[in-house]
């Protein structure tokens, strides 16, 4: 079956990834469009809704719960670094 590629901005790019990849173009396309379908398919399965807002409002949640610490550190001090910006680890 043939598949007629009408986007110059796809047609070049599966050329240049054939070409690094050092395969044909076919091929090259195929194995891209596999990994899609299982990245995709992974997706829907965690999250049949695939709502990329409410996935973010849950992570949210998720954070807003988690216990605070009660720490005081500064960025730098978080980061590892003194008061004279010094590594100290």
């Amino acid at each position: 079956m043939a598949l007629s590629i009408k986007n110059k901005e796809l047609e070049h790019t599966a050329r240049e990834l054939a070409r690094l990849k050092g395969t044909s173009i076919t091929n090259a396309l195929l194995e891209c469009a596999k990994k899609e379908v299982i990245k995709t398919r992974e997706l829907l399965a965690v999250n049949p809704k695939n709502d990329l807002w409410e996935r973010i409002q849950q992570i949210q949640r998720e954070y807003a719960a988690l216990p605070t610490t009660g720490s005081t550190l500064t960025d730098d001090e978080v980061l590892g670094y003194d008061e004279d910006g010094i590594p100290t680890q």
